[in-house]
């Protein structure tokens, strides 16, 4: 994928995908090279996007979330099949996605799993399930950026946690975090982000 025709490149592959039964073979460096040509469309507009340019390289990159995003979505679904014996759960074949694809693959595999086990427990009567959620959902760990001055707090863990200045960033319970930001004295921040 050329910088010049990075789009017209990216809509074939979509057109290619959209028209095949089966998943087609795209180059393996095609997220990284998109992701490369959106740095340099951004690095172009410059701090003011409202010039012709930056018009232009806020369409093109409008563009490609837009393909980029039906290209995932068409080839994780052609990834999901469902298994030749007539069972009721599909199977995922991820064998021919890309590792990219297949990090999120695996994240909807993961949710698909909870999900049964969350309609099993409701069918299945055992409401001891939603206890033990409830419970390791209030006492699960996440990250929050301190927004106003914190004295020490006890965790729903029953630990003790602070105080915090702002600008601080600490990990505490998700019950905890949910009341700081709820009050405005912290933001959540993703993992992904610290």
């Amino acid at each position: 994928m050329e910088s010049l025709s990075t789009i017209e490149k990216l809509k074939q592959l979509l057109e290619s995908e959209e028209t095949s039964d089966e998943l087609t073979v795209i180059p393996a460096d095609t997220y990284v090279r998109l992701s490369n040509y959106a740095q340099k469309l951004r690095a172009t507009t410059g701090s003011s996007n409202e010039d012709a340019p930056g018009r232009l390289a806020r369409k093109q990159l409008w563009l490609m979330e837009v393909m980029t995003r039906r290209l995932l979505q068409i080839r994780l679904a052609k990834a999901e099949k469902v298994a030749a014996h007539g069972e009721a759960q599909p199977v995922r074949s991820s064998k021919s996605l890309l590792p990219e694809e297949r990090y999120i693959d695996d994240m909807l595999r993961q949710l698909a799993k909870k999900e049964e086990r969350f309609l099993k427990a409701v069918v299945d009567g055992q409401s001891s399930f939603f206890t033990l959620v409830q419970r390791r959902e209030t006492q699960r760990m996440t990250t929050v950026r301190i927004s106003k001055r914190v004295g020490e707090i006890m965790g729903s863990d029953l630990k003790r946690y602070g105080p915090f200045e702002v600008n601080d960033v600490a990990r505490v319970p998700m019950g905890n975090a949910q009341v700081m930001v709820a009050s405005k004295q912290a933001a959540s921040i993703s993992s992904d982000e610290y």
